[in-house]
């Protein structure tokens, strides 16, 4: 065991990355993008303007975030240095840009388009070069990367409605949604479990459910995009906006409004523990979590401890 403490010591006190937390934040007045520390310490504001900044993303390395922006009159992706430095806009477009994620190998960032006929995922560079259009379809948005880089999920609001993912060199497509003809459409993906074999997704209310309904998709390990299982994730609140997976891929962020203030939470599914990581009188939504793997990551050597509340207002 001393080797195992003494690799951890040596990996914090020499790697400058450490896990932590993006998201959005009402706070001070307008949507801007924070950061906190995995328990939700050392909230830290990253960006300042005017405008509405939404839907934070860290890359692969979390050396950078990628985020939409309306400052320039018009919602386009941005890109920001993990301090919040060197912020630039990559898409420049007339249409509006949004829900960016990025290629497991950073290389890429995929995004939707809103245009007045339609909604349509597309990729580009990290640098902003290189477009493509991946779905030509109406009403394609929110796209997240599998961790192998080979499907991107996508709400499709038509044809009929739900949670797909396609191939973005062969076009092939699977839905991942569980068939519900009598809804209108899904409310949301929440993306894929660090692992790749499951996809998180928000499904329609039905009757029987006063609360949107979390579910998880199992897809065969064949790698062919089909699901052989679907399971409905009880959460110990309600759940008011999309989710997204933990880093651990075994647990879930998600937003909860209780007592006027919507919060970001944890739930750990292995275990049934509720962890609350803000506590603010504005709205926080949008987490996304980032955390770094080394060949042998003393994460997972190492037992974590669950704690209670940890703000910074």
């Amino acid at each position: 065991m001393r080797i195992y403490a003494l690799v951890a010591c040596l990996w914090t006190v020499t790697n400058p990355l450490y896990a932590q937390i993006v998201f959005e934040s009402l706070r001070d007045g307008n949507w801007e993008i924070y950061k906190m520390d995995i328990e939700g310490a050392n909230q830290t504001r990253l960006t300042f303007h005017v405008a509405d900044d939404n839907s934070p993303a860290w890359s692969p390395d979390g050396k950078q975030i990628a985020f939409e922006s309306i400052r320039d009159g018009n919602w386009d992706i941005y890109v920001m240095d993990a301090d919040g430095g060197n912020q630039r806009n990559l898409t420049q477009h007339p249409a509006a840009d949004g829900s960016p994620d990025w290629h497991p190998d950073g290389t890429r960032i995929a995004f939707h388009r809103v245009r007045e006929d339609d909604t349509t995922i597309y990729t580009m560079d990290a640098n902003g070069k290189d477009f493509k259009q991946v779905t030509r379809w109406e009403v394609a948005l929110r796209p997240k990367w599998s961790p192998n880089g080979k499907w991107i999920a996508f709400d499709w609001w038509v044809g009929p409605p739900g949670i797909y993912a396609i191939e973005p060199d062969t076009t092939l497509l699977c839905r991942i949604s569980k068939p519900a003809p009598d809804a209108p459409r899904s409310v949301g993906g929440g993306g894929w479990s660090a692992d790749g074999s499951q996809v998180m997704y928000v499904a329609p209310l039905a009757e029987a459910h006063n609360n949107p309904v979390l579910v998880i998709a199992t897809l065969s390990p064949d790698g062919h995009g089909q699901v052989v299982k679907w399971e409905e994730v009880p959460l110990p609140q309600r759940l008011d906006s999309i989710p997204a997976w933990g880093a651990d891929g075994r647990s879930i962020l998600f937003t909860h409004k209780a007592f006027g203030n919507e919060d970001i939470y944890r739930y750990r599914i292995d275990n049934q523990k509720l962890m609350q990581l803000t506590d603010h009188p504005a709205k926080d939504s949008s987490p996304h979590e980032w955390n770094p793997r080394l060949p042998v990551s003393p994460q997972g050597l190492m037992p974590r401890l669950w704690g209670e509340i940890k703000s910074n207002p």
